[in-house]
């Protein structure tokens, strides 16, 4: 059939015009890489939804352009619209999250705590070879590390609710970020069928209570080391936000080289505090309780430093600074009331420290940056120097005696 002249030209116009580039060409969301029908002249408009007849095209007997088949994005194409290396990453803000888990922009890492792993005879990784002492809810044992073979002390903690066992893993992280010679190492924090397993460093010697029970009491040279030393582990440890809560001479190890150790962070411990146990029960002694600590309050660095300077006092006396009591509830009364020191040292060049440092309101304490001041000024006075063994007795009197000296 004949066309108008005026549409004929407009064939013949569109016709000598070069076609649109595919730059300039819009796809519709429906067929992906066909050019849109109003690129081309039409006198009627297409329904890609319904079947067009067999060599039927647009305009009259004018074949067609045949539609583009459907195209998936090429592997270039792809790998184009992935993050360059140019590209910022998100960055940590480096505040510790209150539970632990993956930075926000890793993927999930294995659980905490990890799963130890087994060896072919089917044991744990942790070669039990001597149990070194037991209280609240678990057991420390000394150990050979059989991946690393390495002699270890390692406390099995049995958690008793998931809370517990969230602070546990905290805390152990956090204590494991501590750096001081003097202040126990956490290597490893493992899953064990014993419990949750905190890797420790192995410090060979004895406490400072069998010590002073074995050899005497120490003199005034070896208390100012001692607690100089003390207060800077307890300082290092509460400069990463940890407590100790349970500082007594049990808890500090004297090394072959005469130095000392603090130990036993508290970690394994019921919810709330280290005094009591949910059925009231007493988890170790009351006789190195702080007196806040021993009415229900939290513990603090103060309560720390008290326990501390407790501790020098058993070291220089032979006795608790409150002496002892016959059963566990009579001496956590006398802590509680914070009852008369009736064991201090008098005879010590420390016993004027001693007094400041165990006042029963914590601030009136000195703090252990001003104690350890004090005791370098006092060595260096006496000339001494600050680092040495703590180990120097002096010869038991007669109102101290071997047999007078308590298990703290």
């Amino acid at each position: 059939r004949a066309q108008p002249q005026a549409y004929q030209q407009q064939l013949q116009s569109q016709a000598s015009s070069p076609p649109p580039s595919p730059e300039s060409t819009i796809y519709p969301p429906w067929h992906y890489g066909a050019p849109q029908p109003s690129d081309y002249p039409s006198a009627r408009r297409i329904d890609p939804t319904k079947p067009q007849p067999q060599g039927q095209s647009a305009v009259g007997q004018t074949p067609a352009r045949p539609p583009s088949a459907p195209t998936t994005p090429s592997p270039a194409a792809m790998l184009a619209n992935l993050p360059q290396p140019s590209e910022q990453l998100p960055k940590p803000s480096g505040a510790l999250a209150n539970t632990p888990g993956p930075l926000p922009f890793m993927a999930p890492s294995t659980p905490t705590p990890t799963t130890s792993q087994r060896d072919t005879d089917g044991g744990g990784r942790f070669k039990k070879v001597r149990e070194l002492g037991s209280g609240g809810f678990g057991k420390v044992w000394l150990a050979v590390d059989q991946n690393l073979d390495r002699t270890v002390a390692v406390k099995f903690a049995h958690a008793p609710d998931t809370e517990t066992e969230q602070r546990m893993l905290r805390e152990g992280r956090a204590l494991a970020a501590v750096r001081h010679p003097n202040c126990v190492r956490i290597y490893d924090i493992v899953s064990e069928p014993d419990g949750l397993g905190i890797v420790m460093e192995y410090i060979e010697g004895p406490s400072l209570s069998q010590q002073v029970r074995g050899k005497g009491r120490l003199d005034d040279v070896a208390a100012a080391r001692l607690w100089s030393t003390m207060a800077g582990a307890l300082d290092a440890a509460h400069a990463k936000g940890v407590l100790h809560r349970d500082v007594k001479p049990s808890n500090v190890l004297i090394d072959p080289e005469g130095a000392p150790h603090l130990i036993d962070f508290g970690i394994a411990r019921s919810k709330g505090d280290s005094t009591l146990t949910a059925t009231g029960m007493m988890m170790g002694t009351p006789d190195f309780l702080a007196p806040e600590t021993a009415t229900g309050k939290p513990a603090t660095p103060a309560s720390d430093a008290w326990q501390l300077a407790a501790t020098v006092s058993f070291a220089l006396a032979g006795q608790p600074p409150r002496g002892t009591r016959d059963d566990v509830m009579s001496a956590l009364m006398a802590a509680a009331n914070g009852a008369e020191l009736t064991e201090l040292p008098t005879d010590s060049a420390h016993y004027g420290l001693l007094r400041a440092a165990l006042h029963t309101d914590p601030t009136h304490r000195p703090t252990l940056d001003a104690i350890r001041e004090h005791l370098g000024q006092w060595l260096a006075a006496t000339g001494h120097a600050e680092e040495g063994p703590v180990t120097a007795a002096v010869a038991p009197s007669e109102s101290t005696t071997k047999s007078n000296i308590k298990r703290s």
